[in-house]
């Protein structure tokens, strides 16, 4: 109880500050960003001092755009996941549980070669045949640590909703009970070594990205293979490959992770890839992972085109459909608002438009139009944010949108999205029609209105059969040639 009060106390002045710049915002007051810079240092420099665990939480708010300003965002962007290594006795202590009568195969170096919040990272030579191998082990009382913090967390969180608002809270409320449950994951190994061993099988197409082979795991331990590389913004990995076709290859690598596979690397940062001495990539740890389905993959690019269309009903219906906005919102306001604010982007195209830009933009519209960022997108912003950055930092002149223009042309994704919108009207028309023929009966006056009728049903079925032919998709031609019944019906 005493160190939720000390913590609370810490951040209540905070807490106070976001809840002025939100009140104001939404009254389209004008703000003095310079001090909303100094502000968001002052908060991060308090989330750095409560220790790893949130540092971790700083790390999911600076993609939340839903519920912190811009500026609040990019400073926390720059939460670094290193903490200083805790001491070898205590740690080999856990290496010695856990591996058991395997501890006499190994040669372990006591120096760690990287330090982070949930775990170290130490070298290894197996006795039987010299290999080098890596073994990731859990930061002692690491458990213990989080469970105590995301207890206080949890207590402090009802009163944000009387120090800022409703809406605040609920947003934040799903975040907390993500973070909560993903931080526990990434403590087990066991759950690393399985994305370890799903994604290499996803990336098989791709011959040039290498995934270290995992030996052995338990909950606390996770013994690897060991590939020497070289850090993809360091001068060696820019000599080995050109820096353009580099970060086109880590860009498009991801991307199809999340556009077209089950699973996918959430924390794409430069200390995560590598290049080898043959130009291939090395694709490192695998604590943070997400999982996408096919529907809520599609509705991202309806996203995308509706974005670059200036399309605000078009967005909205995705939002919609992605649970992006809060219960009480207008829509019909909502898409005017979003339109008017697209306006800014009149005849930017994806070559010129900067994706700090339009992040910036993105943000803006969250922050300001009663949105949240649904759970199962989190990861997503994140992913994209932190692939934007690296890629930048590889090669000063990427451009994020024109690349991922270009991959999505290249892989034919947009006629599958367009193909998921007509899905989802014709769906959603079938549904009202059918409520409409319930609340009242269909009445053919005259010989004209048979005619029109049936001249409907007829394109209806003729619909159906193409809609048919280009995608295989049976479901719906089903249901339009349904329709058709049920208008024939009605005649005559």
């Amino acid at each position: 109880m005493l160190n939720t009060i000390k913590v609370g106390l810490k951040l209540l002045p905070h807490v106070l500050r976001l809840r002025d710049y939100r009140l104001r915002t939404l009254k389209g007051e004008k703000i003095d960003e310079e001090k909303m810079y100094r502000d968001a240092e002052k908060f991060l420099n308090i989330i750095v001092s409560l220790g790893p665990v949130f540092i971790k939480f700083g790390q999911i708010l600076s993609v939340h755009s839903d519920i912190l300003p811009e500026p609040y965002l990019k400073v926390l962007s720059r939460l670094q996941d290193d903490v200083p290594p805790a001491p070898w006795e205590e740690v080999f202590k856990i290496i010695k549980e856990d591996l058991g009568e395997k501890l006499e195969e190994f040669e372990i170096n006591p120096e760690p070669i990287s330090s982070a919040s949930i775990g170290q990272v130490y070298l290894a030579k197996r006795k039987s045949d010299g290999k080098t191998v890596v073994i990731k082990v859990n930061r002692p009382r690491i458990r213990e640590i989080a469970e105590e913090d995301i207890k206080i967390i949890k207590s402090l969180l009802p009163y944000t909703k009387y120090l800022i608002d409703e809406s605040f809270y609920e947003s934040l409320r799903a975040i907390v009970n993500d973070f909560s449950r993903r931080i526990f994951e990434e403590m087990d190994f066991t759950k690393e070594e399985y994305y370890m061993r799903k994604i290499r099988e996803e990336l098989a197409d791709f011959p040039d990205v290498i995934i270290p082979t995992p030996y052995f795991s338990t909950k606390r331990i996770l013994v690897m293979e060991y590939i020497k590389g070289y850090k993809v913004t360091s001068e060696e990995a820019k000599k080995i490959v050109k820096p353009s076709e580099l970060a086109y290859r880590i860009f498009k690598a991801f991307m199809i992770m999340l556009l077209e596979k089950e699973y996918f690397h959430a924390d794409p940062h430069p200390g995560n890839i590598a290049v080898d001495d043959n130009g291939n990539l090395i694709i490192y740890d695998f604590g943070m992972v997400g999982k996408m389905d096919h529907e809520t993959r599609l509705r991202l690019l309806r996203a995308y085109v509706a974005l670059i269309r200036l399309d605000g009903i078009g967005l909205v219906k995705v939002l919609e459909e992605l649970e992006a906005i809060q219960p009480e919102a207008d829509r019909e306001v909502l898409a005017k608002g979003i339109e008017l604010f697209l306006q800014q982007f009149q005849g930017i195209t994806a070559e010129t438009l900067e994706v700090e830009q339009f992040l910036e933009a993105a943000n803006e519209v969250f922050y300001r139009f009663p949105l949240k960022l649904p759970e199962k997108l989190t990861l997503y912003i994140r992913m994209t944010s932190i692939l934007g950055s690296t890629c930048l930092q590889i090669d000063p002149d990427f451009n994020f949108f024109l690349n991922l223009q270009r991959l999505i042309e290249e892989e034919g994704l947009v006629f599958e999205a367009m193909l998921s919108d007509f899905r989802n009207t014709v769906n959603a028309a079938i549904r009202k029609f059918r409520l409409s023929i319930l609340e009242k009966p269909i009445i053919v006056q005259n010989k004209r209105n048979r005619t029109y009728v049936k001249a409907i049903s007829v394109s209806l079925v003729f619909a159906g059969l193409v809609y048919y032919l280009i995608t295989k998709d049976s479901t719906v031609s089903i249901l339009l040639g349904l329709l058709a019944l049920v208008l024939a019906t009605t005649i005559d």
